[in-house]
């Protein structure tokens, strides 16, 4: 299928090579699906776009302008924070929501007109072996938006099962669906590696993601 022009807009920020979003034509949708795993951000203005992920421990930040008919996701995993790293963990985070806020603003959105929905911050087993962590994602995106006045318009989050979730950016509408646990185990593997990665090449300094 001919990729539009509105799609080819489309704008998608991934980590490493290996951290990358995954863009295929799904014809039970009628439309292109575009996949991001951890450290994945997309932003898209095509209304035959579906951004999905699936989540253990780590967030989805839905955000979108309903006026604008544009909206994006990130998923991303604050890393690891033991004394002085607290910080570095809320740099990190806040560097995932911003490159998503201003992915938006460059685009056609409006910060006054960002509505968010947000998914994932599960305890599954297997996952990061950080106590909590899960817990601390919903905490900091939660506090995140509200000191940056973005209304969260719903959220799913917490518990122990982890989630599919697609988002529908131009109206934002989403759904989520909960996943078996031969999914949770492959989630809880790469966000576990991504977590390893993290400590091995340390976080100093300005916060770069991609």
């Amino acid at each position: 299928m001919p990729i539009t022009p509105r799609a080819r807009r489309l704008q998608q920020g991934s980590g490493t090579p290996d951290i990358a979003a995954n863009r295929y034509h799904d014809r039970q949708l009628g439309a292109e699906v575009v996949n991001i795993v951890v450290g994945g951000c997309v932003v898209s203005d095509d209304p035959n776009v579906v951004i999905t992920t699936t989540l253990g421990s780590c967030i989805a930040a839905c955000l979108f302008d309903p006026v604008a008919a544009i909206g994006g996701m990130n998923h991303f995993l604050l890393p690891d924070h033991n004394g002085d790293r607290l910080s570095i963990s809320s740099r990190y985070g806040s560097a995932a929501m911003e490159q998503l806020i201003n992915r938006l603003l460059a685009a056609t959105g409006r910060r006054d007109r960002l509505r968010a929905k947000i998914f994932g911050g599960a305890s599954v087993n297997g996952a990061p072996r950080s106590a909590g962590i899960g817990q601390r994602n919903v905490e900091f995106v939660m506090e995140y938006l509200a000191a940056e006045g973005i209304p969260t318009m719903s959220w799913d989050v917490g518990g122990t099962v982890a989630r599919a979730v697609r988002f529908y950016p131009t109206s934002g509408r989403t759904q989520r669906r909960l996943i078996g646990e031969e999914t949770v185990r492959d989630i809880a593997r790469s966000e576990t590696s991504f977590m390893d990665r993290l400590r091995k090449t340390g976080i100093d300094g300005d916060v770069e993601l991609f």
